[in-house]
């Protein structure tokens, strides 16, 4: 991503847009469907705080209105009628998203937009402006209104904006990139008229508080049942396990035992299931009792995964569960991703209780993949562990770095030298953080790491994954072995800075690094691959610069690669992106037959 030419051009006073899209009623005020009715100067704003029939807003397909906020005088970019972009940003404060592979989301990236209040004539704001029997800009301030007029403004989308006007100072959208947050909280105006926006990114809407599945449920025994019983009623008022049931989720759970409804008749409240007693998915290794029950216990719908690919489930847990917009999830990109290597990695599970969504995407990371925000490509990126190709560089002293900019340190609180991977879950009520409730684990260790020779120490890292049965025993041995190999070393973690001529690289990607911070055996710059685990963006009255925090990937310089597939032509027909993506066999010459090219024995 670029700034087109401009970001080339130093001493530029950098800008900041916000822009805020808030929801809009599309009604006239008495007209057509809406019937509210009133004095001339009476009428709402067309918004849901001040709309005056409720039942009509919320019937109604929104528009959207944007109201525009800079750092300094803009023109030109609102329509007739519309308010201008008030030049009202007085600070902004970015934190970046950080990266932590295979290890949970990371940090979250989050905005702090501090502005001014102004007074305003509700011009291009109040579409009754004219009706009103007062002077808007002698009553009241601007966000003294708006906030009033606007309160739920929570989770609505916030684009920032950070670039420069062009030569002739104009707007130029080629000039700016555009990252988008999604508002946390407003407060102000303060005594002295400060109000400050602050955003987070899209992964707010899959914190634990906010979403979990399955949701809890407000089902429950209306009376007594025996271990025996095959047929009882339950209260069902919310239809939760009702609507579970139609759609395909036919196991609940009461106290601690699970079982599969068979049928469920009746209607709203009361409902009378058949199910099979004590009985859990065939993934499942242990036993289960079928016990007595009493009256008022909590019937809790379940939800059940059986071979779910990894892309699949995450899309279903942000697009379904999260209602995150299919805009922010690039599920074809996601599908690419898990076809190289990580197809096998077929996730099962039956989750018996409220779950967080934010819990269950962390651990799906520790399966060796890597989820965040990207708030400058707009999308939830996935990633995994193994090494591919750089995707930019290298970068070097001489023609990228800004000088004397460079830190490096060695990091070992992310060595390992001992993995464990307890997989097979018992029973999917037991708990998950005790390896007697799996049937096995699978544990991978590097002597050599922990001789006396080396590291001597022994530093263990566990999983306990809900979601690998014991017949994908392999994919559990690869887990182990691929975050073992990824961590057996100390990583190097390194800071350096550039300017926005070379800002393309960004969160997640991986680069390649030539520094004399960094040499070989015999001194020499070494040239390594790194990946970009946060990116800060510094703005200042001169200009931009980015300071990267990036983490050593690979320890022999190796990559991994998928056989090609039987269909797939010689290494020299087929385009560079396959030679990339795949490993083609070759004989021990060192050299293919058909071409004469050369490729490295390993």
């Amino acid at each position: 991503m670029t700034y087109a030419a401009q970001k080339i051009k130093f001493g530029k006073e950098p800008v900041i847009l916000l822009e805020l899209e808030m929801d809009l009623c599309p009604n006239t005020y008495g007209s057509g469907s809406c019937t509210a009715t009133g004095s001339s100067g009476d009428e709402c704003f067309n918004t849901a705080n001040s709309c005056q029939l409720s039942s009509i807003y919320a019937a109604q397909t929104k528009t959207t209105k944007t109201y525009r906020f800079s750092s300094v005088r803009l023109d030109g970019l609102q329509a007739d009628g519309e308010a201008p972009t008030f030049p009202t940003i007085t600070d902004i404060q970015t934190a970046p998203t950080e990266l932590n592979p295979s290890k949970g989301l990371g940090l979250r990236s989050t905005v702090s937009i501090s502005l001014s209040d102004h007074p305003w004539t509700d011009r291009g704001i109040d579409p009754y402006v004219d009706n009103r029997t007062y002077t808007p800009d002698d009553q009241g301030t601007f966000w003294g209104k708006w906030l009033v007029r606007n309160s739920y403004y929570e989770g609505r989308k916030m684009t920032i904006k950070t670039g420069y006007l062009a030569d002739d100072g104009t707007y130029d959208a080629n000039n700016f990139i555009s990252r988008v947050y999604f508002i946390d909280s407003i407060s102000g105006p303060s005594k002295n008229g400060k109000v400050v926006v602050k955003g987070a990114d899209i992964l707010k809407f899959a914190d634990n508080n906010r979403k979990q599945l399955p949701v809890q449920s407000q089902a429950t025994l209306p009376s007594d049942i025996t271990s025996g019983a095959t047929s009882f009623d339950i209260t069902d008022t919310e239809d939760n396990v009702k609507d579970a049931y139609d759609a395909g989720q036919k196991y609940i759970r009461i106290d601690d035992e699970t079982m599969i409804l068979t049928n469920l008749t009746g209607s709203n409240p009361t409902y009378t299931a058949t199910a099979t007693r004590a009985s859990m998915p065939s993934t499942y290794t242990g036993t289960m009792t079928a016990d007595s029950h009493s009256a008022d216990s909590t019937v809790q719908q379940c939800y059940h995964l059986d071979g779910v690919r990894i892309d699949t489930f995450v899309n279903y847990l942000l697009g379904t569960v999260a209602g995150i917009s299919g805009t922010y999830l690039p599920t074809s990109d996601w599908d690419a991703t898990i076809d190289f290597g990580f197809q096998s990695y077929l996730l099962s599970a039956l989750l018996t209780e409220p779950v967080g969504l934010n819990e269950l995407l962390t651990e799906i990371t520790e399966h060796n993949i890597m989820l965040w925000w990207d708030e400058r490509d707009q999308e939830i990126k996935m990633d995994t562990i193994l090494n591919r190709k750089d995707d930019y560089g290298p970068f070097d002293d001489d023609d990228s770095i800004i000088a004397d900019s460079v830190g490096i340190m060695r990091s070992d609180k992310e060595r390992i030298s001992h993995m464990r991977l307890a997989f097979g879950h018992r029973n999917p009520v037991l708990e998950l953080d005790k390896p007697e409730n799996f049937t096995t684990v699978k544990v991978t260790i590097d002597t050599d790491k922990e001789s006396a020779d080396e590291y001597d120490e022994s530093k263990i890292k566990k999983v306990w994954s809900r979601f690998l049965p014991t017949t994908l025993s392999a994919v559990a041995s690869e887990i182990t072995n691929r975050t073992l190999n990824y961590y057996k070393v100390t990583k190097h973690i390194m800071t350096f800075s550039m300017d926005p001529k070379d800002d393309d690289a960004w969160t997640g990607n991986l680069i390649s690094l030539k520094t004399e911070q960094r040499q070989t055996e015999t001194g020499a710059v070494a040239e390594k691959s790194y990946r970009v685990l946060k990116v800060n963006e510094i703005i200042k009255t001169d200009g931009v610069m980015y300071k990267y925090t990036i983490q050593s990937t690979d320890q022999d310089g190796s990559r991994y690669g998928r056989i090609t597939p039987n269909s797939m032509g010689t290494y020299s027909a087929e385009t560079q992106a396959n030679r990339d993506r795949y490993a083609f066999i070759g004989p021990n010459t060192g050299v293919f037959p058909d071409d004469g090219q050369l490729y490295k024995i390993l």
